[in-house]
This record gives C-alpha cells, structure tokens and sequence, in this order.
C-alpha cells in the first residue's frame, strides 16, 4: 500500500491544463457511485489546487478500503495522460518527471500508427466506454447504474458498443454506440445513438474510424442505410462537418414532445 498521499494533478505530460475546469469535481460526483456500506468518497478524495490548477489528492488508505474506486482513478488519470505526484512533495516530483514525461512523448511518437486499435465493447467490458460517454451525455455520474442499464435493457434492444483503445490505456478513448432498428419508414437500418471522441484524443480521426466501421457491420448485415441524430448549435459544427463527408444527408426534423 502507498504511504503518500497521491496527487492527480490537472496538467498533461506535456502541460496542457485539463479541461473542462471543474474536471475534479465533476470526478468526485461520479465516485458517490463507488460509495459502499456507511464510507463515502469524501473520506479519502478530495479536489484541491495546486498553483491555480485544479486538482485531486487521494488517500493513501483508499487502495486498500475501496480498490475499485483507486483503480477507476488510477485508469482516469492515465486515460487522460494526467500527472501524478506525491503529496506533499509535488514540487520536487515535477522537477523528477520531466525526463519520464519527455520519453513518454517520444514513445507516444514512435506508437502513433500503432497504438491500441478499434473493437466491439462486449458486455464484460461496459464500463470502459463510461469515461467517454459521460463526457458525451453529462448526467452520466453512475457507473454501476452505466453498465447495468447498458447490460440489461439497451443490449436487448440491440444496442452495441465500439470502442477506440489507445496503447496502455483500459479505456475508450472513443466510442460509438448503435442498435439495428426496422421500422415502415426506412425498413431494417442502422441507428446511431452515441459518437463521441475524449477532447484529448480529437483530430485524430477516430470518428471516421468508428464511422467506417459501423459501415462495414451494416454492409456485413445486408443493411443499406445508417440514421444519427445530433443536436442544432455551434458547438456542433465540427460533429456536422464529420456526418457531410462521411456522406450522410439531412432529411427530417426530429421533435420532441416533453410530457409533464
């Protein structure tokens, strides 16, 4: 067991400050779901701030009290190349890590066109899309409520998982999500449901990865169209440009009628 406590700080390996700004409390809402018998996360996490940059400092003790929610933000950290640090010896750990940090840049070079690869996400591995959706659906903070409503209720409906792995790392980087539909408008089609990419991970193509093989499954399956819904706005524009090339076409409004 660690006798220091841990920092996971919100910078990158290469400086960059983690986004959004309220990263670790937004982490923080999502351990309540780790939360057993009468102990809570906020005995051993708490978000803090090192020289004006947002950060996480972790218990020494939680590894061994609640190893689930340690590794959950072990695999966080790394998923998102977060520094980490030991408290409260963060200066002299920054001063250390700057070889580490500069080979680990070098090795993500030489691994770019290897790295990880793209695979179906099945049932025993739900939980690796969760850091990703919830970037992608914000009311996600549960991921023991994540993967029993995916296991249980969406994969009978026919909803499937792909995932982008990146080397090293247990989770998703980027994720799709789609379920075979047939109805009297369009017959037997693909509908797409989740299209996400990590911000870190974006221009990278992966979308268009996850686009194509999404594609391929539906040619595999004699199924000649795919249908996604996305939201109107700016902040969509890119999601947009994506869907244009890679030759879908708007066709219909979609409404929606909230019921009191």
């Amino acid at each position: 067991m660690l006798n220091q406590e841990i920092i996971i700080h919100g910078t990158t390996s290469n400086g960059k400050v983690f986004r959004p700004s309220d990263w670790a409390d937004r982490l923080c809402g999502i351990l309540s779901s780790f939360n057993k018998e009468e102990q809570t996360y906020q005995e051993w996490v708490h978000p803090v701030v090192i020289d004006d940059i947002r950060c996480i400092k972790i218990s020494p003790e939680l590894e061994e009290r609640n190893t689930a929610m340690f590794r959950f933000l072990m695999d966080f950290a790394a998923d998102n190349d977060l520094r980490m640090m030991n408290y409260p010896q963060q200066e002299e750990a920054e001063e250390t890590t700057d070889s580490v940090d500069n080979s680990a840049e070098e090795a993500d070079e030489e691994e770019t066109e290897n790295a990880g690869g793209l695979r179906e996400i099945m049932p025993n591995e739900t939980a690796s899309a969760f850091a990703a959706l919830s970037v992608l659906r914000p009311t996600l903070n549960d991921i023991n409520r994540f993967v029993t409503q995916v296991n249980t209720i969406q994969r009978a409906q026919g909803y499937r998982l792909l995932g982008v792995f990146e080397a090293g790392k247990t989770g998703a980087v980027a994720v799709c999500g789609f379920r075979e539909v047939t109805d009297l408008l369009s017959g037997r089609h693909f509908r797409i449901d989740d299209l996400v990419v990590i911000p870190q991970y974006r221009q990278r193509g992966y979308a268009v990865q996850l686009l194509s093989e999404v594609r391929r499954i539906a040619q595999e399956n004699g199924i000649s169209q795919i249908h996604v819904d996305s939201h109107v706005g700016a902040e969509r524009t890119i999601a947009h440009r994506v869907y244009f090339r890679f030759g879908f076409a708007i066709q219909s409004y979609h409404f929606v009628c909230n019921i009191d």
